[in-house]
């Protein structure tokens, strides 16, 4: 069974990340927060392209089976040390917003990434604003922060130049989109999750990118990824 990864492990973890060969970090699960939306779910059948990457890149034991956490069942969300969510702002019960702030302080990390569809997604700058208002509501601690093109995320697995990689709908260049680079959930001194406007999860999944965009869209989630364990406590 895959076990919530606790902060106190997670060094380990990362040393496993960054070996070459056999698998040695703790086995962990990749998972989707289920909301109360059918977008929750989209691109989903992707997702196994993503953890082959990570197994393929990295020697972290991930589960190439992709697994579901729902919102509403904390003890669900507590086996995995990440969570991809497509939006939080539709968690509108008081048991969802409590669990998952009582997941972030427990040490889980939120990764919040907005598909490139403009139907679901139509302004890059509302889904950022609405985010930061709903993270206000249930994690008045956190605060979310840009996070520079220098920063050690874009560098500390792959070597990543000028932001994170954007999938554009159609593949129509998008500058809204486009000048959005990570913004970081940050509570104390601690990372507590990440929010993109990139659609990171429709390069993964081969929707709407260029040829070759589906590697720099992984790359872009292996750091996101190993950055994510590397967090201490706030």
């Amino acid at each position: 069974m895959i076990k919530f990864v606790p902060l106190v492990f997670r060094a380990g973890l990362v040393a496993g990340l960054l070996a070459v060969g056999a698998l040695r970090a703790e086995p962990v699960g990749w998972a989707r927060l289920k909301t109360p939306t059918e977008f929750w779910k989209r691109h989903i059948d992707g997702d196994s392209n993503l953890t082959r990457f990570i197994r393929a890149n990295t020697s972290l034991d991930i589960d190439p089976v992709w697994y579901v956490a729902d919102v509403e069942r904390l003890d669900e969300m507590c086996k995995y040390p990440l969570l991809f969510a497509q939006s939080i702002v539709v968690v509108d019960s008081a048991a969802g917003k409590a669990n998952l702030a009582e997941y972030v302080r427990r040490g889980g990390f939120l990764f919040i990434d907005a598909c490139c569809n403009r139907i679901i997604n139509p302004s890059a700058d509302a889904f950022l604003e609405n985010h930061i208002a709903r993270l206000r509501e249930i994690l008045p601690e956190a605060r979310v922060v840009p996070l520079p093109n220098t920063h050690e995320i874009y560098r500390c697995f792959f070597q990543i130049e000028g932001g994170p990689p954007h999938t554009y709908d159609q593949n129509v260049f998008d500058p809204e989109r486009r000048k959005h680079g990570l913004y970081a959930i940050q509570i104390g001194n601690r990372v507590a999750g990440v929010i993109t406007l990139s659609g990171l999860q429709c390069g993964w999944s081969g929707q709407a990118a260029p040829q070759g965009h589906d590697v720099l869209c992984m790359r872009m989630m292996v750091n996101i990824y190993v950055f994510a364990m590397m967090q201490g406590g706030a």
